[in-house]
């Protein structure tokens, strides 16, 4: 099997009451990945071979769990 790296994009935007812009940009950091993505506009923008070349920013499902972990501590 060949391993592709795909990159996505992710557009939406909220409206938010708050006393203040970092309020607002805070309440929508603190939404769940189901409400941020509902209504998302999500485009495929590329896949390209890896030919097997080690890439460094490339994280696994256990990297995002815990980094989610560690964001509630």
């Amino acid at each position: 099997m060949k391993e592709y790296c795909v990159g996505v994009t992710i557009h939406n935007c909220f409206y938010v009451e708050a006393k203040s812009q970092e309020e607002a940009k805070q309440k929508v950091r603190d939404m769940t990945n189901d409400e941020i993505m509902i209504d998302s506009d999500f485009n495929v923008e590329y896949a390209d071979r890896t030919h097997g070349q080690d890439i460094a920013w490339k994280l696994t499902k256990e990297d995002l769990y815990l980094k989610k972990q560690n964001k509630s501590n």
